[in-house]
Protein backbone atom coordinates (compact mmCIF):
# COMPACT_ATOMS: atom_id res chain seq x y z
CA UNK A 1 0.00 0.00 0.00
CA UNK A 2 2.66 2.24 0.89
CA UNK A 3 4.66 1.68 -2.10
CA UNK A 4 1.49 2.37 -4.59
CA UNK A 5 1.18 5.44 -2.77
CA UNK A 6 4.44 6.58 -3.02
CA UNK A 7 4.32 6.03 -6.87
CA UNK A 8 1.20 7.94 -7.27
CA UNK A 9 2.36 11.02 -5.22
CA UNK A 10 5.61 10.86 -7.38
CA UNK A 11 3.96 10.27 -10.54
CA UNK A 12 1.23 13.81 -9.24
CA UNK A 13 4.19 16.04 -8.53
CA UNK A 14 5.92 15.28 -12.08
CA UNK A 15 2.46 16.05 -13.54
CA UNK A 16 1.32 18.83 -11.51
CA UNK A 17 5.34 20.06 -13.01
CA UNK A 18 3.77 19.46 -16.22
CA UNK A 19 0.74 21.84 -16.09
CA UNK A 20 3.12 24.51 -14.38
CA UNK A 21 5.13 24.66 -17.65
CA UNK A 22 2.18 24.28 -19.97
CA UNK A 23 0.32 26.90 -17.91
CA UNK A 24 3.83 29.18 -18.39
CA UNK A 25 4.09 28.52 -22.13
CA UNK A 26 0.06 29.49 -23.06
CA UNK A 27 1.07 32.62 -20.72
CA UNK A 28 4.28 33.69 -22.78
CA UNK A 29 2.33 33.28 -25.96
CA UNK A 30 -0.46 35.38 -25.22
CA UNK A 31 2.34 37.78 -22.87
CA UNK A 32 0.73 41.25 -24.43
CA UNK A 33 -2.86 40.16 -22.70
CA UNK A 34 -1.21 38.98 -19.76
CA UNK A 35 0.82 42.61 -18.60
CA UNK A 36 -2.28 45.09 -19.93
CA UNK A 37 -4.13 42.21 -16.96
CA UNK A 38 -1.65 42.83 -14.52
CA UNK A 39 -1.00 46.65 -15.22
CA UNK A 40 -5.12 47.46 -14.61
CA UNK A 41 -4.84 46.57 -11.62
CA UNK A 42 -2.95 49.35 -10.81
CA UNK A 43 0.39 47.88 -8.37
CA UNK A 44 2.51 48.47 -10.83
CA UNK A 45 3.55 51.14 -13.71
CA UNK A 46 3.32 49.71 -17.47
CA UNK A 47 6.91 49.20 -17.57
CA UNK A 48 7.40 47.40 -14.09
CA UNK A 49 3.87 45.33 -15.43
CA UNK A 50 6.42 43.94 -18.57
CA UNK A 51 8.68 42.69 -15.86
CA UNK A 52 6.30 41.16 -13.65
CA UNK A 53 4.51 39.20 -16.60
CA UNK A 54 7.68 37.73 -17.31
CA UNK A 55 8.97 37.11 -13.70
CA UNK A 56 5.50 35.30 -13.34
CA UNK A 57 6.28 33.04 -15.86
CA UNK A 58 9.74 32.30 -15.16
CA UNK A 59 8.41 31.03 -11.73
CA UNK A 60 6.51 29.09 -13.33
CA UNK A 61 8.84 27.67 -15.49
CA UNK A 62 11.51 27.22 -13.14
CA UNK A 63 8.71 25.40 -10.32
CA UNK A 64 7.84 22.90 -12.82
CA UNK A 65 10.96 22.44 -14.34
CA UNK A 66 11.97 21.61 -10.44
CA UNK A 67 8.82 19.41 -9.60
CA UNK A 68 9.44 17.21 -13.00
CA UNK A 69 13.29 16.63 -12.02
CA UNK A 70 12.21 15.45 -8.90
CA UNK A 71 15.40 16.82 -7.13
CA UNK A 72 14.98 18.94 -3.94
CA UNK A 73 11.58 17.98 -3.88
CA UNK A 74 10.78 19.24 -0.15
CA UNK A 75 12.24 22.94 -0.99
CA UNK A 76 10.70 22.72 -4.34
CA UNK A 77 7.14 21.71 -3.19
CA UNK A 78 7.02 24.13 -0.18
CA UNK A 79 8.19 26.88 -2.58
CA UNK A 80 5.22 26.04 -5.39
CA UNK A 81 3.01 25.92 -2.57
CA UNK A 82 3.90 29.43 -1.21
CA UNK A 83 3.34 30.16 -5.29
CA UNK A 84 -0.06 28.90 -5.00
CA UNK A 85 -0.86 30.53 -2.03
CA UNK A 86 0.19 33.97 -3.34
CA UNK A 87 -2.42 33.89 -6.00
CA UNK A 88 -5.20 32.72 -4.46
CA UNK A 89 -4.78 35.50 -1.88
CA UNK A 90 -4.42 37.92 -5.57
CA UNK A 91 -7.66 36.38 -6.73
CA UNK A 92 -9.53 36.59 -3.59
CA UNK A 93 -8.71 40.38 -3.84
CA UNK A 94 -9.74 40.56 -7.61
CA UNK A 95 -12.58 38.55 -6.95
CA UNK A 96 -13.39 41.42 -3.86
CA UNK A 97 -13.24 43.95 -6.25
CA UNK A 98 -15.54 42.57 -8.78
CA UNK A 99 -13.48 41.81 -10.81
CA UNK A 100 -15.24 38.48 -13.21
CA UNK A 101 -12.19 38.51 -16.38
CA UNK A 102 -10.25 35.57 -17.19
CA UNK A 103 -6.94 35.63 -14.95
CA UNK A 104 -4.90 34.56 -17.81
CA UNK A 105 -3.94 31.87 -15.85
CA UNK A 106 -3.84 29.90 -19.04
CA UNK A 107 -3.50 32.77 -21.12
CA UNK A 108 -6.05 33.69 -23.84
CA UNK A 109 -6.84 29.90 -24.35
CA UNK A 110 -8.85 28.85 -21.27
CA UNK A 111 -10.55 31.51 -19.94
CA UNK A 112 -11.02 31.00 -16.42
CA UNK A 113 -12.32 33.38 -13.63
CA UNK A 114 -10.58 34.87 -10.20
CA UNK A 115 -13.53 32.01 -8.43
CA UNK A 116 -12.53 29.54 -11.00
CA UNK A 117 -8.85 30.09 -10.84
CA UNK A 118 -8.91 29.87 -7.08
CA UNK A 119 -10.67 26.71 -6.91
CA UNK A 120 -8.27 25.39 -9.53
CA UNK A 121 -5.51 26.57 -7.41
CA UNK A 122 -6.96 24.90 -4.32
CA UNK A 123 -7.12 21.71 -6.33
CA UNK A 124 -3.50 21.84 -6.86
CA UNK A 125 -2.46 23.01 -3.10
CA UNK A 126 -4.28 19.49 -1.52
CA UNK A 127 -3.01 17.37 -4.42
CA UNK A 128 0.62 19.18 -3.69
CA UNK A 129 -0.19 18.30 0.25
CA UNK A 130 -0.69 14.76 -0.57
CA UNK A 131 2.38 14.74 -3.05
CA UNK A 132 4.30 16.19 -0.10
CA UNK A 133 3.71 12.79 2.84
CA UNK A 134 4.27 10.47 -0.20
CA UNK A 135 6.11 11.16 -2.44
CA UNK A 136 10.02 9.13 -3.59
CA UNK A 137 13.12 10.99 -2.04
CA UNK A 138 15.19 8.96 -3.65
CA UNK A 139 13.63 8.31 -7.21
CA UNK A 140 15.00 10.58 -10.08
CA UNK A 141 14.02 10.39 -13.57
CA UNK A 142 16.32 8.95 -16.36
CA UNK A 143 17.86 11.89 -19.14
CA UNK A 144 15.54 10.10 -21.55
CA UNK A 145 12.00 9.93 -19.10
CA UNK A 146 12.81 13.86 -18.55
CA UNK A 147 12.88 14.24 -22.91
CA UNK A 148 9.72 11.81 -22.81
CA UNK A 149 7.97 14.24 -20.30
CA UNK A 150 8.71 17.78 -22.09
CA UNK A 151 7.85 16.06 -25.54
CA UNK A 152 4.43 15.24 -24.30
CA UNK A 153 3.79 18.70 -22.77
CA UNK A 154 5.17 20.03 -25.80
CA UNK A 155 2.64 17.83 -27.76
CA UNK A 156 -0.12 19.16 -25.59
CA UNK A 157 0.91 23.01 -25.96
CA UNK A 158 0.73 22.37 -29.73
CA UNK A 159 -2.07 20.62 -30.14
CA UNK A 160 -4.23 22.88 -27.91
CA UNK A 161 -3.12 26.36 -29.42
CA UNK A 162 -3.67 24.86 -32.60
CA UNK A 163 -7.16 23.81 -31.84
CA UNK A 164 -8.06 26.52 -29.74
CA UNK A 165 -6.63 29.07 -31.74
CA UNK A 166 -5.16 27.79 -34.81
CA UNK A 167 -1.56 29.51 -33.74
CA UNK A 168 1.72 28.19 -34.26
CA UNK A 169 3.69 29.56 -31.83
CA UNK A 170 7.95 28.64 -32.79
CA UNK A 171 8.84 31.06 -29.80
CA UNK A 172 7.26 28.12 -27.52
CA UNK A 173 8.52 25.33 -28.62
CA UNK A 174 11.99 26.96 -28.39
CA UNK A 175 10.96 27.64 -24.67
CA UNK A 176 9.77 23.94 -24.41
CA UNK A 177 13.51 22.94 -25.75
CA UNK A 178 14.95 24.99 -23.76
CA UNK A 179 13.41 23.78 -20.29
CA UNK A 180 13.84 20.63 -21.42
CA UNK A 181 17.77 20.62 -21.56
CA UNK A 182 17.44 22.10 -18.05
CA UNK A 183 15.67 18.85 -16.88
CA UNK A 184 18.16 16.92 -18.63
CA UNK A 185 21.23 18.63 -17.47
CA UNK A 186 19.05 18.00 -13.85
CA UNK A 187 18.87 14.33 -14.60
CA UNK A 188 22.32 13.84 -14.06
CA UNK A 189 24.52 13.86 -10.96
CA UNK A 190 26.93 17.17 -11.71
CA UNK A 191 24.10 19.19 -11.14
CA UNK A 192 24.76 19.85 -7.67
CA UNK A 193 27.91 22.12 -8.78
CA UNK A 194 27.04 25.41 -7.35
CA UNK A 195 27.51 27.06 -10.91
CA UNK A 196 25.72 24.48 -12.83
CA UNK A 197 22.75 24.89 -9.86
CA UNK A 198 23.04 28.64 -10.64
CA UNK A 199 22.83 28.31 -13.93
CA UNK A 200 19.96 26.03 -14.24
CA UNK A 201 18.03 28.42 -11.94
CA UNK A 202 18.92 31.25 -13.90
CA UNK A 203 17.70 29.54 -17.48
CA UNK A 204 14.06 30.07 -17.11
CA UNK A 205 14.31 33.99 -16.42
CA UNK A 206 16.96 34.78 -19.35
CA UNK A 207 15.19 32.78 -22.13
CA UNK A 208 11.84 34.35 -21.18
CA UNK A 209 13.68 37.50 -20.97
CA UNK A 210 15.26 36.92 -24.76
CA UNK A 211 12.39 35.33 -26.36
CA UNK A 212 10.12 37.94 -25.86
CA UNK A 213 11.83 41.60 -24.48
CA UNK A 214 9.72 44.23 -22.74
CA UNK A 215 8.63 46.61 -24.82
CA UNK A 216 10.71 49.37 -23.19
CA UNK A 217 13.68 47.90 -24.62
CA UNK A 218 13.40 48.24 -28.11
CA UNK A 219 10.18 50.37 -28.64
CA UNK A 220 10.98 53.75 -26.86
CA UNK A 221 10.59 56.27 -29.51
CA UNK A 222 7.87 58.54 -30.03
CA UNK A 223 7.50 59.15 -34.02
CA UNK A 224 5.21 56.02 -36.24
CA UNK A 225 4.87 56.68 -39.70
CA UNK A 226 1.45 57.61 -40.73
CA UNK A 227 0.23 60.12 -43.74
CA UNK A 228 0.05 63.54 -41.46
CA UNK A 229 -0.42 65.66 -44.86
CA UNK A 230 -3.62 63.75 -45.40
CA UNK A 231 -4.39 64.07 -41.55
CA UNK A 232 -4.18 67.41 -41.22
CA UNK A 233 -5.89 68.61 -44.25
CA UNK A 234 -9.38 66.59 -43.57
CA UNK A 235 -9.16 67.92 -39.90
CA UNK A 236 -9.00 71.10 -41.29
CA UNK A 237 -5.57 72.16 -39.71
CA UNK A 238 -3.33 72.62 -42.39
CA UNK A 239 -2.03 75.65 -43.47
CA UNK A 240 -0.85 76.20 -47.03
CA UNK A 241 -1.23 74.75 -50.68
CA UNK A 242 -1.29 71.12 -50.41
CA UNK A 243 -1.68 67.77 -53.09
CA UNK A 244 -4.58 66.04 -50.91
CA UNK A 245 -7.71 65.95 -51.83
CA UNK A 246 -10.33 66.52 -49.12
CA UNK A 247 -12.98 63.96 -48.41
CA UNK A 248 -15.70 65.88 -46.78
CA UNK A 249 -17.54 63.69 -44.97
CA UNK A 250 -14.06 62.96 -43.30
CA UNK A 251 -13.41 66.28 -42.58
CA UNK A 252 -16.76 66.99 -41.24
CA UNK A 253 -16.25 64.18 -39.08
CA UNK A 254 -12.87 65.31 -38.16
CA UNK A 255 -13.39 69.03 -37.61
CA UNK A 256 -16.13 68.30 -35.19
CA UNK A 257 -13.27 67.17 -33.16
CA UNK A 258 -12.49 70.51 -32.64
CA UNK A 259 -8.84 69.77 -32.49
CA UNK A 260 -7.54 72.87 -33.43
CA UNK A 261 -8.51 73.88 -29.47
CA UNK A 262 -6.88 71.63 -26.53
CA UNK A 263 -5.34 68.70 -26.10
CA UNK A 264 -6.15 65.44 -27.49
CA UNK A 265 -5.20 61.49 -27.78
CA UNK A 266 -6.35 60.32 -31.01
CA UNK A 267 -6.61 56.34 -31.22
CA UNK A 268 -6.95 54.79 -34.90
CA UNK A 269 -8.61 51.03 -34.27
CA UNK A 270 -10.12 48.40 -36.55
CA UNK A 271 -12.49 46.23 -34.91
CA UNK A 272 -10.89 43.17 -36.35
CA UNK A 273 -7.04 43.84 -35.56
CA UNK A 274 -5.73 41.65 -32.43
CA UNK A 275 -3.14 44.86 -31.49
CA UNK A 276 -5.82 47.59 -31.30
CA UNK A 277 -7.77 45.79 -29.13
CA UNK A 278 -4.81 45.13 -26.78
CA UNK A 279 -3.89 48.94 -27.58
CA UNK A 280 -7.22 50.01 -26.55
CA UNK A 281 -7.27 47.61 -23.60
CA UNK A 282 -3.87 49.27 -22.59
CA UNK A 283 -5.16 53.24 -23.16
CA UNK A 284 -8.29 52.27 -21.33
CA UNK A 285 -6.45 51.49 -18.42
CA UNK A 286 -4.39 54.32 -18.22
CA UNK A 287 -7.44 56.81 -18.43
CA UNK A 288 -8.92 55.42 -15.14
CA UNK A 289 -5.79 54.56 -13.32
CA UNK A 290 -4.60 58.05 -14.08
CA UNK A 291 -7.68 60.57 -14.21
CA UNK A 292 -7.73 61.72 -17.53
CA UNK A 293 -10.48 64.19 -18.80
CA UNK A 294 -13.29 63.13 -20.49
CA UNK A 295 -13.07 64.19 -23.86
CA UNK A 296 -9.23 63.83 -23.67
CA UNK A 297 -9.44 59.79 -25.67
CA UNK A 298 -10.91 59.58 -28.83
CA UNK A 299 -11.05 56.43 -30.88
CA UNK A 300 -11.18 56.67 -34.71
CA UNK A 301 -13.05 53.44 -35.97
CA UNK A 302 -13.34 52.66 -40.10
CA UNK A 303 -16.93 53.13 -40.99
CA UNK A 304 -18.42 49.12 -41.11
CA UNK A 305 -22.21 48.09 -42.03
CA UNK A 306 -22.10 45.62 -39.20
CA UNK A 307 -22.36 47.90 -36.02
CA UNK A 308 -21.79 44.27 -33.47
CA UNK A 309 -18.20 44.94 -34.55
CA UNK A 310 -17.76 47.74 -32.72
CA UNK A 311 -19.54 46.06 -29.25
CA UNK A 312 -17.44 42.92 -29.81
CA UNK A 313 -14.13 45.28 -29.97
CA UNK A 314 -15.38 46.93 -26.93
CA UNK A 315 -16.32 43.44 -25.38
CA UNK A 316 -13.33 41.56 -26.28
CA UNK A 317 -10.42 44.98 -25.72
CA UNK A 318 -11.69 45.21 -21.96
CA UNK A 319 -11.70 48.79 -22.83
CA UNK A 320 -14.11 51.56 -21.10
CA UNK A 321 -16.49 53.61 -23.85
CA UNK A 322 -14.79 56.84 -24.63
CA UNK A 323 -15.83 59.56 -27.24
CA UNK A 324 -15.33 57.77 -30.99
CA UNK A 325 -15.41 58.75 -34.45
CA UNK A 326 -16.13 56.54 -37.94
CA UNK A 327 -14.29 57.85 -41.09
CA UNK A 328 -14.52 56.41 -44.42
CA UNK A 329 -12.22 52.97 -45.00
CA UNK A 330 -10.36 54.03 -47.51
CA UNK A 331 -9.21 57.14 -45.42
CA UNK A 332 -8.38 55.04 -42.89
CA UNK A 333 -6.36 52.89 -44.50
CA UNK A 334 -4.47 56.03 -46.49
CA UNK A 335 -4.04 58.29 -43.39
CA UNK A 336 -2.49 55.24 -40.94
CA UNK A 337 -0.69 53.35 -44.25
CA UNK A 338 -2.85 49.74 -43.35
CA UNK A 339 -0.31 50.15 -40.15
CA UNK A 340 -2.62 50.43 -36.99
CA UNK A 341 -2.89 50.83 -34.12
CA UNK A 342 -1.93 54.51 -34.10
CA UNK A 343 -2.22 56.75 -31.97
CA UNK A 344 -1.79 60.85 -32.40
CA UNK A 345 -1.03 63.02 -29.55
CA UNK A 346 -2.59 66.40 -31.20
CA UNK A 347 -2.38 69.60 -29.83
CA UNK A 348 -3.25 73.19 -30.15
CA UNK A 349 -3.87 71.95 -33.79
CA UNK A 350 -0.22 70.04 -34.07
CA UNK A 351 0.65 66.85 -34.20
CA UNK A 352 3.09 66.60 -31.42
CA UNK A 353 4.22 62.68 -31.36
CA UNK A 354 2.93 59.66 -32.65
CA UNK A 355 2.84 55.97 -31.60
CA UNK A 356 1.83 52.10 -31.72
CA UNK A 357 1.27 49.49 -29.69
CA UNK A 358 4.60 48.85 -28.69
CA UNK A 359 5.71 52.46 -27.96
CA UNK A 360 3.52 53.51 -25.99
CA UNK A 361 4.56 55.60 -22.88
CA UNK A 362 2.31 55.74 -19.63
CA UNK A 363 3.81 58.97 -18.12
CA UNK A 364 4.28 60.79 -21.99
CA UNK A 365 0.75 60.47 -22.69
CA UNK A 366 -0.38 61.60 -19.20
CA UNK A 367 1.57 64.76 -18.85
CA UNK A 368 0.18 65.44 -22.16
CA UNK A 369 -3.53 65.25 -21.52
CA UNK A 370 -3.29 66.45 -17.59
CA UNK A 371 -0.31 68.68 -17.19
CA UNK A 372 -1.08 70.81 -20.19
CA UNK A 373 -4.11 71.50 -19.41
Amino acid sequence: MRKALTISATTLKMIIGMVFIFSAVLKFITIDSFEIYLYSFGFFSLTLSYYAARLVIACELLLGAALMSNRNSRFSILMTLLFLIVFIVFLAYAHIIGRTDSCHCFGDFLPLSPVQSILKNAVLVLLLIYVFKFYSRVWVPSWWQVILLYLVTAGGVLLYTVYAMRVLDYLSMVMILVMMVVGVVASFGFYRRWYVTTMLVLTPFVTTFILTPPDSWYYNGKETRFDKELFLKQAGLFEGETDVSVNDTAANELAALHLEEGQHILAFFSPNCGYCRLCAGKLSAMAIRNGWPEGGLVYLFPRLDDEQKYNIFYEKAISARFDESRIEKGLFLKITRGSFPLVLLVGEGEVKASYDYRNLDERELTDFLIKKQ
